[in-house]
């Protein structure tokens, strides 16, 4: 599995999970609220932060439906995000250095191809790409020649069309790729989160680091995703739930939000362990004094032959073992041993 560092930050096998808090357009087509944005998720702790880049009339038709439900009929995605794409390309270069004045990794997830130069032109770190963009492969194609690490989003595509867009990217020579479990919709019931398909991407793509882009509600379907292997977590962010115009702000966690999540992915990282059974360090009481021995069940002079009846088998374990209880009987002992006593190797004369 490849590793590979953004920012100064490693992802990959053997680091912490990645989170990025998915700001989107929440920023409303407002350059301050995109700024307070950045702070918001600096202040929580995140290692990213990630716009989107569109223009609605490269990105829909006017009269598309929307596939997801925010309650408000009569309205075309057109509608929607012509709504939250007006900041200028000075205004996104302004975003873009607030963040790196800030000392927060910054960077964003293009829909058209001008976008993609767009962002390149401000030297950004790493891509997304889209679920909805996973069979756009000149699009991909684009981001992959940038020759930056990408994140790309697999919900609604099949096994056959994340293989070709993955393809479409090594064939650039890129092969810093994050490869994102995901479900579109929103927000995602946790019964349809399906967690195990992080397993089946790390298995058909063992080269790659599979994380979890999550639309659930709340914190706790993401950090379970922890279990399942992902290396990366997003999850969409707001500052303040109570905004509107963009539709995400319902979906999305504020800053004390994203620190119980990032409490909770510490706490299941330190505890899922190694899968290997070899240190008893933390049970090493319990070793000694939980396990059984072979005991004496009264005095046994020096010089006596041992019988069944003569030995127990109880706590402490700081004797020889019970799996030894037969195979001591008709050893003599080489001391007294007192009644209700742990036998030791060296109070008899035990040939194996």
């Amino acid at each position: 599995m490849r590793e590979f560092v953004i920012d100064g930050k490693h992802i990959g096998k053997n680091f912490p999970c990645y989170l990025i808090a998915e700001a989107g357009a929440n920023h409303e087509g407002d350059i301050k609220k995109a700024f307070q944005l950045i702070d918001a998720a600096k202040e929580s702790g995140v290692d990213a932060i990630k716009f989107q880049n569109y223009t609605a009339e490269k990105l829909t038709t006017k009269n598309a439906p929307k596939y997801w439900n925010d309650g408000i009929k009569n309205e075309s995605q057109f509608d929607v995000f012509s709504k939250l794409d007006t900041l200028s390309a000075d205004e996104w270069k302004q975003i873009f250095e607030y963040a790196q004045k800030k000392n927060i990794t910054c960077f964003s997830t293009p829909f058209d191809l001008e976008s993609v130069e767009l962002l390149d032109s401000f030297d950004i770190p790493a891509y997304k790409i889209a679920s909805a963009d996973i069979t756009h492969l000149e699009l991909i194609k684009k981001i992959a020649s940038k020759n930056k690490p990408i994140f790309i989003s697999t919900g609604m595509a099949s096994m056959e069309e994340i293989h070709e867009a993955v393809s479409t990217i090594e064939d650039q020579g890129n092969e810093e790729i994050i490869i994102m479990h995901c479900i579109t919709s929103y927000p995602t019931k946790s019964e349809d989160a399906n967690l195990d398909m992080i397993k089946s991407l790390d298995l058909e793509f063992p080269d790659y680091n599979i994380g979890y882009s999550d639309h659930t509600l709340g914190t706790d379907i993401a950090s379970y995703s922890v279990f399942y292997g992902s290396k990366c977590i997003e999850k969409h962010f707001t500052y303040d739930k109570n905004l509107s115009v963009s539709r995400d702000h319902r979906l999305s966690l504020n800053s004390d939000d994203f620190k119980e999540l990032i409490k909770k992915i510490k706490l299941i990282e330190m505890s899922r362990g190694s899968g290997v059974r070899d240190n008893f360090s933390a049970e090493s009481s319990a070793v000694e004094f939980a396990r059984r021995s072979i005991v004496s069940k009264y005095d046994i002079p020096k010089g006596t032959e041992i019988t069944e009846n003569m030995i127990d088998v109880k706590r402490p374990g700081t004797g020889i073992l019970p799996k030894y209880f037969f195979k001591i009987i008709g050893s003599k002992t080489l001391k007294d041993i007192p009644e209700d006593s742990t036998i030791q190797w060296n109070d008899i004369d035990f040939n194996p």
